[in-house]
C-alpha cells in the first residue's frame, strides 16, 4: 500500500511539472467594452486593412524548447475568451545557445543543441463596421 501511495505521489508531481512548462498569458485590457467570447480567432502578422478596435494587449512566453505553436495557441485561446476576432502577433522569440552538460550517470559530457525560447505579444482585436470606431 505504501508503494502505491509513493508511486501516486511521484506521478502527481511529474504531472504538475508538465503543466508548469505551459505558457501563461498576461492580459492588459485596452477597451472598456466587453464582447461575447468567440470560437475562432485569426492569427495575423500585420495590421489588417479591415477596420477594428483593440480589445487588449497580450503577452506569453515559455521555457526553451516549448513549441512556438503552443504559445501562439495560448494567446489565441485567451483572445477568444475576450471576444476577439483576430490577434496581431509579434514574435520576440530568441535562441538559447548550445550547451555542454555533464552527465553524472555516465560520467561524460553531452552536447545540448541550441533551442528557441518562445516569446510572443499581440493585440486582441474586434472587427467593426466601416464608418464606425477607428483603431483605438
Amino acid at each position: 500500500m505504501k508503494a502505491i501511495t509513493v508511486g501516486a505521489l511521484v506521478l502527481g508531481t511529474l504531472g504538475l511539472t508538465g503543466c508548469a512548462a505551459s505558457s501563461q498569458v498576461t492580459v492588459h485590457p485596452v477597451s472598456t467594452h466587453h464582447y461575447a467570447p468567440t470560437s475562432v480567432v485569426q492569427a495575423l502578422t500585420s495590421d489588417p486593412a479591415r477596420p477594428y478596435v483593440v480589445i487588449a494587449n497580450l503577452h506569453a512566453s515559455a521555457p526553451a524548447g516549448t513549441p512556438s505553436a503552443q504559445v501562439v495557441a495560448s494567446i489565441e485561446k485567451q483572445a477568444a475568451t475576450l471576444g476577439a476576432d483576430a490577434v496581431i502577433l509579434h514574435n520576440h522569440s530568441r535562441s538559447a545557445p548550445p550547451q555542454v552538460q555533464f552527465n553524472s550517470s555516465g560520467g561524460n559530457y553531452q552536447n545540448v543543441p541550441a533551442t528557441v525560447i518562445p516569446d510572443y505579444s499581440g493585440e486582441a482585436i474586434h472587427w467593426v463596421a466601416k464608418g464606425t470606431a477607428a483603431v483605438q
